[in-house]
């Protein structure tokens, strides 16, 4: 039977996970030099998403539906520009090792393909509670940057990135 007092009990006692408390981190990326003050750049992400396919198979008359492969989506990080514009000026240099369009030359997989980091943090510790890292991650469209005389907010933009697949720990 449903108690009430039972019920908002259960709910005040317990404390929630936080979504403001995350880093976004590019280990290892010979592209993106801002290091440990990069993570601090991040002003937005979200945690990526998957999706099973499904396929139909027929027996009998019936309709049974299947999983076949996990499909990744393609994920955004915003970022806020730093004073020297260090930041977009590295992604800009990433993604010319994806297609360089002064001399057409496209790069080989090997050399644009990171791993990017993405933990979700305990507000209480600062610990991990979750981590993902998005393999063979590269950036598939660096955002306009907006100049406006009339604004005094923080210049920012959004990358976004296609990667093959992903791990969580």
């Amino acid at each position: 039977m449903f108690n009430l007092a039972s019920f908002i009990s259960n709910q005040t006692d317990q404390d929630f996970a936080r979504g403001y408390v995350f880093y976004v981190a590019f280990e290892d990326n010979p592209y993106i030099n801002t290091g440990e003050k990069g993570r601090y750049l991040v002003r937005s992400s979200s945690l990526p998403a998957s999706q099973m396919g499904t396929t139909e198979a027929n027996w009998q008359g019936n309709v049974y539906k299947l999983g076949t492969t996990n499909e990744y989506s393609d994920f955004t990080v915003d970022f806020n520009v730093d004073i020297e514009d260090n930041i977009r000026r590295d992604f800009l240099k990433w993604n010319d090792v994806v297609h360089e369009v002064r001399d057409n030359m496209h790069g080989s997989p090997l050399q644009y393909m990171w791993t990017v980091t993405l933990e979700h943090l305990s507000h209480t510790t600062g610990e991990p509670i979750m981590t993902y890292k998005l393999h063979m991650a590269f950036p598939t469209n660096i955002g306009e940057l907006t100049l406006d005389y009339s604004s005094k907010e923080i210049a920012q933009f959004s990358v976004t990135f296609a990667y093959q697949w992903h791990t969580y720990e």
